[in-house]
Protein backbone atom coordinates (compact mmCIF):
# COMPACT_ATOMS: atom_id res chain seq x y z
CA UNK A 1 0.00 0.00 0.00
CA UNK A 2 1.57 3.61 -0.97
CA UNK A 3 2.20 5.09 2.41
CA UNK A 4 0.56 7.98 1.47
CA UNK A 5 -2.91 6.51 1.45
CA UNK A 6 -5.18 7.92 3.49
CA UNK A 7 -7.42 5.11 4.81
CA UNK A 8 -11.24 6.10 4.97
CA UNK A 9 -12.54 5.38 8.39
CA UNK A 10 -15.06 2.32 7.95
CA UNK A 11 -13.49 0.03 9.96
CA UNK A 12 -13.48 0.46 14.36
CA UNK A 13 -9.74 1.54 14.16
CA UNK A 14 -10.18 4.58 12.04
CA UNK A 15 -13.41 5.30 13.10
CA UNK A 16 -11.92 5.48 16.68
CA UNK A 17 -9.10 7.70 15.62
CA UNK A 18 -11.62 10.04 13.59
CA UNK A 19 -13.91 10.54 17.06
CA UNK A 20 -10.84 11.31 19.13
CA UNK A 21 -9.58 13.87 16.42
CA UNK A 22 -13.03 15.41 16.21
CA UNK A 23 -14.14 14.97 20.01
CA UNK A 24 -13.14 18.47 21.60
CA UNK A 25 -15.22 20.55 18.76
CA UNK A 26 -18.87 21.95 18.76
CA UNK A 27 -21.01 20.47 16.25
CA UNK A 28 -23.84 21.71 14.50
CA UNK A 29 -25.88 20.51 11.34
CA UNK A 30 -25.36 22.93 8.36
CA UNK A 31 -28.09 21.12 6.01
CA UNK A 32 -30.05 18.18 6.06
CA UNK A 33 -30.96 15.63 2.91
CA UNK A 34 -33.95 13.78 3.40
CA UNK A 35 -32.61 11.88 6.86
CA UNK A 36 -28.94 12.63 6.41
CA UNK A 37 -27.64 14.71 8.36
CA UNK A 38 -24.39 17.21 7.10
CA UNK A 39 -22.42 18.12 9.95
CA UNK A 40 -20.11 20.83 10.81
CA UNK A 41 -17.09 20.46 13.53
CA UNK A 42 -16.72 23.95 15.37
CA UNK A 43 -13.25 24.59 17.04
CA UNK A 44 -13.10 28.01 18.63
CA UNK A 45 -10.12 30.20 20.44
CA UNK A 46 -9.67 29.57 24.04
CA UNK A 47 -10.45 33.41 24.28
CA UNK A 48 -13.24 33.66 22.12
CA UNK A 49 -16.26 35.17 23.70
CA UNK A 50 -19.62 34.29 22.78
CA UNK A 51 -20.93 36.80 20.30
CA UNK A 52 -17.70 38.01 18.67
CA UNK A 53 -16.90 37.83 14.90
CA UNK A 54 -13.86 36.24 14.02
CA UNK A 55 -11.74 34.86 10.85
CA UNK A 56 -13.43 31.67 10.33
CA UNK A 57 -11.61 29.17 8.43
CA UNK A 58 -13.59 26.67 6.74
CA UNK A 59 -12.22 23.05 5.62
CA UNK A 60 -13.64 20.88 3.11
CA UNK A 61 -11.53 17.19 3.44
CA UNK A 62 -10.57 15.23 -0.18
CA UNK A 63 -10.91 11.89 -1.36
CA UNK A 64 -11.82 12.50 -4.69
CA UNK A 65 -15.92 12.94 -3.88
CA UNK A 66 -15.65 9.51 -3.15
CA UNK A 67 -14.49 9.72 0.27
CA UNK A 68 -15.84 10.71 3.82
CA UNK A 69 -12.86 11.82 6.02
CA UNK A 70 -14.19 14.56 8.13
CA UNK A 71 -11.07 14.83 10.09
CA UNK A 72 -8.35 15.03 7.64
CA UNK A 73 -7.61 19.10 8.89
CA UNK A 74 -7.68 18.72 12.88
CA UNK A 75 -3.92 19.42 12.95
CA UNK A 76 -3.99 22.53 10.56
CA UNK A 77 -7.43 23.64 12.07
CA UNK A 78 -5.66 23.58 15.38
CA UNK A 79 -3.13 25.31 14.43
CA UNK A 80 -5.24 28.21 13.07
CA UNK A 81 -7.49 27.79 16.38
CA UNK A 82 -4.51 29.11 18.14
CA UNK A 83 -3.84 31.95 15.87
CA UNK A 84 -7.67 33.21 17.06
CA UNK A 85 -9.35 32.07 14.39
CA UNK A 86 -12.35 29.79 14.66
CA UNK A 87 -12.35 26.68 12.39
CA UNK A 88 -14.99 24.59 10.76
CA UNK A 89 -14.68 20.84 9.39
CA UNK A 90 -17.38 20.51 6.92
CA UNK A 91 -18.99 17.45 5.92
CA UNK A 92 -20.13 16.68 2.49
CA UNK A 93 -22.23 14.23 0.23
CA UNK A 94 -19.80 11.20 -1.31
CA UNK A 95 -20.23 8.73 -3.49
CA UNK A 96 -19.73 6.05 -0.98
CA UNK A 97 -22.26 7.30 1.41
CA UNK A 98 -24.94 9.19 -0.74
CA UNK A 99 -24.12 7.84 -4.20
CA UNK A 100 -23.53 11.60 -5.14
CA UNK A 101 -21.46 13.42 -7.64
CA UNK A 102 -19.26 16.33 -7.76
CA UNK A 103 -22.53 18.63 -8.25
CA UNK A 104 -23.97 17.75 -5.01
CA UNK A 105 -20.45 18.31 -2.88
CA UNK A 106 -20.09 21.60 -4.79
CA UNK A 107 -23.96 22.59 -3.60
CA UNK A 108 -22.68 21.47 0.25
CA UNK A 109 -19.52 23.63 -0.15
CA UNK A 110 -21.64 26.66 -1.11
CA UNK A 111 -24.38 25.75 1.75
CA UNK A 112 -22.00 25.56 4.05
CA UNK A 113 -20.41 29.09 3.58
CA UNK A 114 -23.69 30.63 3.32
CA UNK A 115 -24.84 29.00 6.36
CA UNK A 116 -21.54 30.58 8.18
CA UNK A 117 -22.78 33.99 7.19
CA UNK A 118 -26.68 33.14 7.66
CA UNK A 119 -25.69 32.41 11.72
CA UNK A 120 -23.09 34.90 12.05
CA UNK A 121 -24.23 35.84 15.30
CA UNK A 122 -24.85 32.70 16.76
CA UNK A 123 -21.49 30.90 15.22
CA UNK A 124 -19.36 33.93 15.72
CA UNK A 125 -17.96 34.08 11.93
CA UNK A 126 -17.29 37.11 10.50
CA UNK A 127 -19.00 37.20 7.11
CA UNK A 128 -16.57 39.13 5.25
CA UNK A 129 -14.12 37.00 6.47
CA UNK A 130 -14.72 33.35 5.28
CA UNK A 131 -11.71 31.28 4.30
CA UNK A 132 -12.11 28.12 2.51
CA UNK A 133 -9.50 25.56 2.59
CA UNK A 134 -9.19 21.90 0.46
CA UNK A 135 -7.45 19.36 -0.41
CA UNK A 136 -8.23 17.81 -4.22
CA UNK A 137 -11.87 17.19 -4.37
CA UNK A 138 -12.35 19.55 -1.09
CA UNK A 139 -10.10 21.91 -3.06
CA UNK A 140 -12.22 21.82 -5.55
CA UNK A 141 -15.42 22.36 -4.37
CA UNK A 142 -13.81 25.78 -2.83
CA UNK A 143 -12.53 26.99 -5.80
CA UNK A 144 -15.84 26.30 -7.80
CA UNK A 145 -17.70 28.17 -4.78
CA UNK A 146 -15.40 31.27 -5.55
CA UNK A 147 -15.57 31.01 -9.16
CA UNK A 148 -18.24 29.51 -10.78
CA UNK A 149 -21.15 31.97 -12.06
CA UNK A 150 -23.49 30.62 -10.31
CA UNK A 151 -23.75 30.80 -6.48
CA UNK A 152 -26.13 30.42 -3.54
CA UNK A 153 -27.03 33.85 -3.02
CA UNK A 154 -30.11 34.72 0.14
CA UNK A 155 -30.06 38.76 -1.25
CA UNK A 156 -27.70 39.92 1.20
CA UNK A 157 -25.09 37.31 1.50
CA UNK A 158 -23.66 35.25 -1.11
CA UNK A 159 -21.58 31.62 -0.54
CA UNK A 160 -18.31 32.70 -2.52
CA UNK A 161 -15.09 32.69 0.37
CA UNK A 162 -13.35 35.32 1.11
CA UNK A 163 -10.32 34.06 0.44
CA UNK A 164 -8.54 30.34 -0.44
CA UNK A 165 -6.03 27.86 0.90
CA UNK A 166 -5.70 25.29 -1.62
CA UNK A 167 -4.01 21.71 -1.04
CA UNK A 168 -3.23 19.22 -3.93
CA UNK A 169 -6.17 20.34 -5.81
CA UNK A 170 -8.30 18.86 -8.35
CA UNK A 171 -8.88 21.92 -11.02
CA UNK A 172 -9.64 20.53 -14.43
CA UNK A 173 -12.78 18.15 -14.62
CA UNK A 174 -12.56 18.17 -18.24
CA UNK A 175 -12.60 15.39 -20.62
CA UNK A 176 -8.93 12.55 -20.15
CA UNK A 177 -9.18 13.82 -15.88
CA UNK A 178 -10.07 12.23 -13.22
CA UNK A 179 -12.95 13.98 -12.43
CA UNK A 180 -14.59 13.96 -15.57
CA UNK A 181 -16.65 10.51 -15.33
CA UNK A 182 -17.65 11.46 -11.85
CA UNK A 183 -20.40 14.26 -13.17
CA UNK A 184 -23.21 12.87 -15.16
CA UNK A 185 -22.97 14.32 -18.43
CA UNK A 186 -20.23 16.25 -20.10
CA UNK A 187 -21.53 19.29 -19.92
CA UNK A 188 -21.94 19.30 -15.91
CA UNK A 189 -18.17 18.53 -15.97
CA UNK A 190 -16.85 21.53 -17.90
CA UNK A 191 -19.12 23.96 -16.68
CA UNK A 192 -17.56 22.88 -12.55
CA UNK A 193 -14.02 22.90 -14.01
CA UNK A 194 -12.08 25.94 -12.66
CA UNK A 195 -9.83 25.88 -15.71
CA UNK A 196 -12.94 26.79 -17.40
CA UNK A 197 -13.62 29.38 -15.03
CA UNK A 198 -10.78 32.02 -14.93
CA UNK A 199 -12.45 35.70 -14.62
CA UNK A 200 -10.92 39.11 -12.74
CA UNK A 201 -11.92 39.76 -9.22
CA UNK A 202 -11.55 36.10 -7.70
CA UNK A 203 -10.96 35.65 -3.85
CA UNK A 204 -7.31 36.04 -3.29
CA UNK A 205 -5.81 32.46 -3.30
CA UNK A 206 -2.53 30.16 -2.51
CA UNK A 207 -1.67 26.56 -4.30
CA UNK A 208 0.08 24.28 -2.45
CA UNK A 209 1.16 20.85 -4.96
CA UNK A 210 3.45 18.15 -5.27
CA UNK A 211 5.82 17.71 -7.87
CA UNK A 212 5.04 13.95 -8.08
CA UNK A 213 0.89 14.34 -7.77
CA UNK A 214 -0.45 12.21 -10.18
CA UNK A 215 -3.72 12.90 -9.66
CA UNK A 216 -3.79 16.20 -10.68
CA UNK A 217 -0.23 17.04 -12.58
CA UNK A 218 1.84 20.02 -11.48
CA UNK A 219 1.96 21.74 -14.85
CA UNK A 220 -1.50 22.23 -14.88
CA UNK A 221 -2.16 23.91 -11.47
CA UNK A 222 1.27 25.60 -12.12
CA UNK A 223 -0.38 27.50 -15.50
CA UNK A 224 -3.66 27.79 -14.05
CA UNK A 225 -2.21 30.46 -11.19
CA UNK A 226 -0.32 32.03 -14.21
CA UNK A 227 -3.46 32.41 -16.20
CA UNK A 228 -5.46 33.50 -12.50
CA UNK A 229 -2.50 36.17 -12.18
CA UNK A 230 -2.80 37.79 -15.94
CA UNK A 231 -6.04 38.66 -14.79
CA UNK A 232 -4.87 40.56 -11.79
CA UNK A 233 -6.30 37.95 -9.26
CA UNK A 234 -3.67 37.36 -6.08
CA UNK A 235 -2.92 33.37 -6.94
CA UNK A 236 0.15 31.68 -5.80
CA UNK A 237 1.61 28.81 -6.66
CA UNK A 238 4.27 26.84 -4.05
CA UNK A 239 5.45 23.75 -5.23
CA UNK A 240 7.19 20.81 -3.23
CA UNK A 241 9.39 18.85 -4.84
CA UNK A 242 9.02 15.07 -4.74
CA UNK A 243 5.83 15.68 -3.29
CA UNK A 244 2.38 13.43 -3.72
CA UNK A 245 -0.73 13.72 -3.59
CA UNK A 246 -1.24 13.83 0.12
CA UNK A 247 2.04 15.48 0.86
CA UNK A 248 0.99 18.33 3.23
CA UNK A 249 -0.86 15.79 5.71
CA UNK A 250 0.53 15.84 9.35
CA UNK A 251 0.52 11.76 9.56
CA UNK A 252 2.15 11.47 6.06
CA UNK A 253 5.20 14.22 6.19
CA UNK A 254 5.47 16.45 9.10
CA UNK A 255 8.03 18.72 7.73
CA UNK A 256 5.61 19.53 4.39
CA UNK A 257 2.82 19.86 7.16
CA UNK A 258 5.19 22.97 9.06
CA UNK A 259 6.21 24.60 5.68
CA UNK A 260 2.95 24.59 4.39
CA UNK A 261 0.96 25.58 7.74
CA UNK A 262 3.11 28.32 8.08
CA UNK A 263 2.99 29.65 4.39
CA UNK A 264 -0.73 29.39 4.66
CA UNK A 265 -0.68 31.50 7.81
CA UNK A 266 1.67 34.17 6.11
CA UNK A 267 -0.41 34.35 3.43
CA UNK A 268 -3.44 34.68 5.11
CA UNK A 269 -1.84 37.37 7.61
CA UNK A 270 -0.83 39.57 4.70
CA UNK A 271 -5.01 39.65 3.42
CA UNK A 272 -5.77 40.95 6.74
CA UNK A 273 -7.50 37.99 8.06
CA UNK A 274 -4.91 36.70 10.43
CA UNK A 275 -3.33 39.12 13.11
CA UNK A 276 0.68 40.00 11.92
CA UNK A 277 3.15 37.76 12.07
CA UNK A 278 7.15 37.98 11.44
CA UNK A 279 6.52 35.23 8.98
CA UNK A 280 6.70 35.05 5.35
CA UNK A 281 5.03 33.03 2.84
CA UNK A 282 7.76 33.10 0.54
Amino acid sequence: MDPETIIEPTSPTPLMRERELLKGATVHTYKTIGIKKLEAHFFYPKDYIEGELRTTIVFFHGGLWDKQMVSQFVPQALHFVSRGAIAVLAEYRVSTTHKSTPLESLEDAQSAILWLRENQRFLGADPHKIIACGAASGAHIALCAAMNLEVDNNGLYDSRPDALVLYSAVIDTTKGTAGFTKFTNRKLAIKNSPTKNIRKKAPPMIFYHGSADQTTPIATVERFCKKMSSKKNTCLFYPFERGTHSFFNFNVNQHNFVQSIESADGFLSEQGFLPDTEESYI
